[in-house]
């Protein structure tokens, strides 16, 4: 009996780990997917008065004389990690 109770413990924390481990790198790369250019909107690096005028993920910041849009810094990736 105290046999098959430590095997059914096993296969469920094997099941548990499993999931979790295959969920994980999917999730990451849904957050990081990549968002369509409208083209009704400026794209990084033109001249801009406001947010509103660039693309839906840039915001416009100034650049010495004017202002530009400027993408978003991308997230650094952990030490070690190979692309």
């Amino acid at each position: 009996m105290n046999q098959n109770l430590t095997k059914i413990i096993f296969l469920i924390a094997l099941v548990l780990l499993t999931g979790v481990t295959y969920a994980g790198p999917e999730a990451k790369m849904k957050s990081e997917t990549y968002l369509p250019n409208d083209p009704n909107k400026k794209k990084a690096g033109e001249e801009c008065k406001s947010s509103d005028e660039c693309q839906k993920h840039h915001e416009c910041k100034s650049d010495g004389e004017k202002n530009v849009c400027t993408e978003p810094p991308r997230s650094k990736l952990p030490p070690g990690v190979v692309t």
